[in-house]
């Protein structure tokens, strides 16, 4: 996914109507647009203790794993959408 400028990549991919699960609709609450970061995470903001937070009590957890409503791009990423189980 080529950089968007400050948008997180949650609203990046509804733009681009790519098929994501968020149920609090961006606000980091509900931890649904997990994504695993393939390539590029060094072009992500870091993350925050709010996202910290979240990202604690989903199933899917690894250092690859963040929450696409609160990753901005700073340059190229490349992401996978892993369904949840």
């Amino acid at each position: 996914m080529p950089s968007q400028g400050a948008d997180p990549i949650l609203f990046v991919l509804w733009d681009n109507r790519v098929t994501i699960t968020s149920i609090c609709g961006g606000n980091c609450s509900c931890g649904a647009c997990n994504i695993e970061v393939l390539e590029g995470m060094e072009n992500l903001n870091p993350v925050s203790d709010e996202e910290a937070r979240v990202l604690s009590k989903i199933k899917r957890q690894g250092p690859n794993v963040r929450l696409a409503c609160q990753c901005v791009p700073n340059g190229d990423v490349a992401i996978r959408i892993v369904p949840e189980d």
